[in-house]
């Protein structure tokens, strides 16, 4: 039996910085608000998803190999320094964490960050307008703003803040958002 645990924001992020540097898999439902354009006749709409990933992995190393496996060489013959980005990890013991700040603004947030799986389970994703009625995707797709391509010499990763997650799974613990 899976044991829970009733958390706060505050007690998410110490149970995060305790989990060890080791990667690990994780599962997270969250409730998040996409960006639409102001002209999106659905209001109040809300993405409600479960997110499966891996945290702790080292980005820099990530991209090497993925490069190196691209190219057929080496990983020890690629080196990649990441270019500067809008968040930073959290390190509170001076260790790395799958939690990240923000270093452009000090928003008081803290979110998490992951490589999603490549898992297409998405049963339980949806979007919802402020009546909590389904929104079809295909509906909504106009609305959404344009995402930039990816690289295929990076891995996708993804943040998300810990207070859009409602319920999160990792070292068999289940966390739920109180």
């Amino acid at each position: 039996m899976k044991t829970t645990l009733k958390m706060s924001v505050p007690s998410m992020v110490e149970f995060l910085t305790g989990i060890g540097t080791n990667s690990q898999f994780f599962s997270a439902e969250t409730i998040t608000e996409p960006k639409l354009k102001k002209t999106c006749p659905f209001k109040g709409v809300i993405k409600k998803a479960i997110v499966r990933g891996w945290l702790n992995i080292n980005y820099a190393r990530a991209v090497e190999k993925k490069t190196a496996a691209l190219l057929g060489v080496a990983a020890s013959e690629v080196e990649y320094i990441p270019a500067d980005s809008w968040h930073t990890p959290y390190m509170p013991d001076g260790k790395m964490t799958p939690i990240r700040v923000n270093k452009t603004k000090d928003d008081g947030k803290f979110y998490l960050f992951y490589y999603p799986s490549k898992s297409k389970k998405t049963e339980e994703t949806g979007y919802f307008d402020e009546t909590g009625k389904r929104i079809e995707y295909n509906d909504l797709k106009p609305y959404f703003y344009a995402s930039s391509a990816a690289s295929e010499f990076k891995p996708v990763v993804r943040t998300v803040t810990l207070n859009n997650i409602q319920k999160l799974r990792a070292r068999g613990l289940i966390v739920v958002k109180r």
